[in-house]
């Protein structure tokens, strides 16, 4: 009964609005709309933090779930509300529950954070790995605050970097990850001339490395001749020391790249968990070759792009039919649990 009440109150929230709010408050916003609209913008993104909250990251999606992504969409694709307080206040709020689950500990098995945009955080009993983990900008206006940013480098141990666009990489990220004497790990054409930086690149074969840690830990690393297009893009695969693979595509979009993907499924150590960009060329295709035990989608809602490739957790889900593996959607400052 309780889960159906909040359905449905997500479905009419906003018709309801007004109900709460005293008469004296409504006739306020006669004659002034954009003000209202931003009252209602701030009703609708709280009431999607709390359902996000109350329906977390699952195999699929309940519709509880999927209706509150799909409303985060349609707040997102409206411009008006870019950069606004309640747009503002809606990544703190998630990005901040993030930072206060990172300072748990995992006992067990592997922890998947969205920070923002395709950055992620994988984390095991003895490690925390970053994947392109930026601040974010929508004209021209930062989206993550320095504050959290702070807080979440503060707990990762190693930052890879997949391809040299700006949503992909944050040179403040990587200076913070330097200045604490904490590996970064880049693709040949990102940050070539920072002090700091391990660069890793091959167009023939994939490389595998050993990334040392600065806790005495170690990664084995296989780094994929992956491209957006022409542009160089690492794809890795990071196996933990208890034994846990991560893969991170970054912005892979390229037909020849086929030849390699096709023959991740036959290659050691099998990828436990694939975090891959939502609108990676033949999405279905690609998670085939690598064949991950669970897949993870990025890039939804980048901010930075018009709204025509504000990527929607709805497109990503009608994507996502036809394929065979478990799948976990998830918005901003959200997190998946590997057992």
């Amino acid at each position: 009964m309780k889960k159906t009440l909040f359905t449905l109150s997500v479905i009419f929230g906003f018709l309801l609005m007004p109900t709460v709010a005293s008469a004296q408050e409504d006739v306020a916003y006669w004659g002034k709309e954009e003000a209202y609209l931003l009252r209602q913008a701030s009703y609708m993104y709280k009431l999607v933090d709390e359902a996000l909250d109350e329906y977390p990251p699952v195999v699929g999606a309940p519709t509880s779930r999927r209706l509150a992504l799909y409303n985060l969409d349609a707040m997102l694709h409206e411009t008006k509300y870019d950069n606004t307080d309640p747009f503002k206040g809606f990544v703190s709020s998630r990005v901040g529950k993030v930072v206060e689950d990172m300072k748990q500990p995992v006992k067990k098995g592997m922890k998947i954070y969205k920070i923002y945009n395709d950055g992620f955080v994988a984390r095991t009993k003895s490690v925390t790995i970053a994947f392109d983990v930026v601040r974010g900008a929508c004209n021209n206006e930062q989206i993550v605050s320095n504050e959290h940013i702070d807080a979440i480098v503060d707990q990762c141990d190693v930052l890879f970097l997949s391809h040299n666009h700006g949503d992909h990489v944050d040179s403040y990220v990587a200076d913070r990850f330097i200045a604490a004497g904490k590996p970064v790990v880049a693709a040949t054409e990102i940050l070539k001339d920072v002090k700091g930086v391990t660069h890793y690149r091959s167009e023939s074969e994939t490389l595998d490395k050993v990334v040392e840690l600065k806790s005495g830990e170690s990664l084995k690393v296989k780094i994929y001749p992956g491209h957006q297009s022409e542009m160089m893009c690492n794809v890795y695969a990071v196996t933990t020391p208890e034994g846990l693979t991560v893969a991170h595509t970054g912005d892979q979009y390229n037909k020849e790249d086929f030849a390699w993907i096709n023959t991740v499924k036959n290659q050691k150590p099998a990828i436990d968990a694939l975090l891959i960009n939502c609108w990676s060329m033949d999405i279905a295709e690609a998670i085939k070759g690598f064949n991950p035990r669970y897949v993870l989608t990025g890039h939804e809602n980048e901010m930075g792009h018009t709204i025509d490739h504000r990527e929607a957790f709805w497109l990503t889900f009608q994507k996502l039919q036809p394929v065979e593996h478990d799948y976990v959607v998830m918005a901003w400052g959200e997190w998946f649990s590997l057992k």
